[in-house]
């Protein structure tokens, strides 16, 4: 093996993951014309290169890429040794499903996670989570007789999973699942990064309650990757208020001759209460990026000055706390 990555306790879960970890778009290529067997390559590759360079930890959605992550996931895992497999955790979702998007009662739950270990070449997972709930009437179901939460629970005394999250943007959601006490993981995104913080409050109130985190989108939808702004945007676009503010603290970046994408990583990393940081490379370059990012050595003094300059910038455009 090629590296190791610290680990850090998830809440009360009993599980350890590695402080990093990969998530998302495995193998989902953006070249125009990349065949089938190109993205899984990239894929199978992509996992093979985490794996030597330390991470343990990888979480994917049936959602992703229209199923076509979480199956490249699994075709990645696949190929790995049994004793090296046994060193992982992963994680996956339920919820939205693209044959069943948004459907929170108990047999959809079961159904969609039949598919995704099946997709995995997994018979248990680390983590499940219920994946982007958008109203309160899909957290009232959740939480509901006969809905995903319930029946999560009897598959977790089953041993069919280790520990239930839930993966959403929202904050009132992700306060409701800390207050049930039945929820071990909350996996917040795109609001804890240089540019804005708004989940930290909740973030405490998970770390108080011994519920543990998972930070996604350290990069805020690509913005603060570090690479070129304008292709980022081209395969994923982003509120221009947020692109305003990631062109001003790249500009800041540029003229320190430091990297955005350590920085956006890095902030990530530096909060204890997170036990890791989710990033959604597609490719083996991007996770040798990433590992780059997490673990360059950055000047103790960046940090003020960067708050400093964000804190000039006035008050960053809201995210999930305005939901």
């Amino acid at each position: 093996m090629e590296g190791s990555l610290p680990t850090r306790k998830l809440g009360n879960t009993g599980i350890e993951l590695t402080e990093f970890g990969v998530g998302g778009f495995l193998g989902l290529l953006t070249e125009d014309g990349a065949t089938q067997a190109e993205c899984e390559r990239a894929a199978v590759e992509a996992v093979r290169c985490a794996f030597d360079l330390g991470v343990r930890y990888f979480d994917t959605a049936p959602g992703y890429g229209g199923g076509e992550a979480e199956r490249h996931l699994g075709l990645g895992l696949r190929e790995l040794s049994s004793e090296e497999r046994a060193l992982l955790r992963v994680s996956t979702k339920v919820g939205t499903h693209p044959e069943k998007r948004q459907q929170y009662d108990g047999d959809s739950v079961r159904w969609s996670l039949d598919k995704s270990l099946g997709r995995l070449y997994c018979d248990r997972l680390d983590i499940v989570y219920v994946h982007d709930p958008g109203e309160d009437a899909h957290l009232d179901q959740i939480l509901g007789d006969g809905g995903a939460l319930p029946t999560l629970e009897y598959l977790k005394e089953q041993g069919v999973l280790s520990a239930i999250g839930l993966g959403n943007r929202t904050h009132r959601y992700l306060r409701r699942a800390i207050e049930s006490g039945r929820f071990d993981v909350i996996l917040p995104s795109y609001d804890y990064h240089p540019l804005r913080d708004s989940v930290r409050v909740v973030i405490d109130e998970a770390a108080a309650a011994g519920v543990g985190i998972v930070n996604g989108s350290p990069y805020n939808a690509g913005l603060l990757a570090g690479r070129d702004l304008d292709e980022a945007l081209q395969k994923r676009g982003a509120p221009e208020a947020d692109v305003e503010r990631a062109r001003a603290l790249r500009a800041w970046c540029s003229e320190r001759d430091l990297d955005s994408g350590e920085l956006a990583m890095q902030y990530s990393l530096r909060n204890q209460k997170i036990a890791c940081t989710l990033a959604g490379p597609r490719t083996a370059d991007e996770v040798r990026t990433n590992i780059q990012h997490a673990t360059a050595d950055l000047p103790e003094t960046v940090w003020q000055e960067m708050e400093a300059f964000v804190d000039a910038m006035g008050p960053a455009p809201p995210g999930g706390e305005s939901e």
